[in-house]
């Protein structure tokens, strides 16, 4: 008799931590799908960033040039107005 009570105490006892290891494994995997949808979350702004990154060079080359072309023409008229000037005297 004493031993079936131990036996059921044990079993009760494996019964109860499997309850809880059971639980647990349900939180962690809550967990898991928290921090999987964090992280893509996180790689599209990171896709944005990069985008960005992308639009801003794009943008600053667009910005070199039209500064490229504006000295050209500055010089071209600048050379124009000499000649008016020479011209004229």
């Amino acid at each position: 008799m004493n031993n079936i009570k131990l036996l059921e105490d044990k079993i009760t006892k494996v019964i109860d931590k499997l309850k809880t290891l059971k639980s647990e494994k349900a939180a962690l995997n809550d967990k898991i799908d928290a921090l999987k949808e964090d992280l893509n979350k996180k790689d599209e702004e990171l896709r944005a960033a990069r985008q960005d990154m992308k639009n801003v060079k794009a943008l600053k080359n667009d910005i070199e040039k039209l500064t490229s072309e504006r000295e050209t023409v500055r010089t071209q008229v600048e050379t124009l107005l000499q000649e008016l000037e020479s011209v004229e005297i």
